[in-house]
């Protein structure tokens, strides 16, 4: 079992190591997202420093704000692609073993009658700049990683179907996210492609990020011989521990 966490929120990158080694925790995974660990911010060359000196290795999860490969505007997906290559690049050069990105959002609009999405104004985008653009990058780019997200279906379904059947595409399997969302059981099919699990827990109303054992979560839903990555995605010390306890407890994945 390799079991890691992505750090908490109030850690420097010297403490999400530290608390790694101490704790006996096998990766990082850092979240570009957090203003502590952008590529931006950090050198690649302390992150490897920090990697050896504790004996844990790392993970990186791709920045879900600055990216959206699904946007109807070519000037934000072409930003979105330049953003990746260099967090890939960063990647590399600080040994990190994968890669996990989000392919993006469509929006709905607030109205006077509440908020309404339509499916069918993105369907047919969807599909076409994900085969058009996002396949060839996946293609050319093995430590990425594509993460369960928003709702698959339509458009966004054929066109993973697609990498999937034409790529040597490598997943992240989000199992708050699958409790939640339509559509996942498209990675459970292909579990054999799945890299890195994201553990956390909710009650099946809405993603809430909470300590294993305190939602509704089924964890049995992951094979009991995964060998590869489980990512403790909670983002707070307690719970980072709490959830480990009750891995070892419940004698998941041993």
């Amino acid at each position: 079992m390799k079991l890691g966490f992505q750090p908490d929120i109030d850690h420097t990158l010297s403490e999400a190591f530290r608390f790694a080694r101490e704790n006996n925790f096998g990766h990082v995974e850092l979240l570009l997202d957090h203003p502590s660990f952008y590529h931006e911010k950090i050198a690649p060359e302390e992150v490897t420093e920090l990697s050896n000196s504790y004996d844990v290795e790392v993970l990186i999860h791709a920045s879900a704000i600055n990216t959206n490969f699904i946007s109807i505007s070519s000037e934000m997906r072409r930003a979105s692609y330049r953003e990746i290559e260099k967090t890939v690049l960063f990647a590399e050069k600080c040994d990190a073993k994968l890669v996990t990105v989000h392919i993006g959002w469509n929006p709905g609009f607030i109205t006077a009658r509440g908020f309404v999405f339509r499916e069918e104004w993105y369907d047919r985008h969807n599909e076409k700049v994900l085969t058009e653009e996002f396949l060839p990058f996946i293609r050319k780019n093995e430590i990425v990683a594509i993460e369960n997200t928003i709702n698959i279906s339509g458009g966004i379904m054929r066109a993973l179907e697609r990498i999937i059947e034409e790529t040597e595409a490598k997943l992240t399997f989000d199992i708050g996210h699958f409790s939640v969302k339509g559509g996942h059981e498209l990675f459970l099919e292909n579990f054999d492609r799945v890299e890195n699990v994201h553990l956390h827990d909710n009650r099946k109303e809405y993603d809430e990020h909470l300590q294993l054992g305190k939602g509704e979560i089924d964890f049995e839903l992951i094979p009991k011989d995964y060998d590869r990555y489980l990512t403790l995605e909670l983002r707070d010390e307690d719970a980072i521990l709490g959830s480990r306890d009750y891995i070892m407890e419940s004698g998941l994945w041993m």
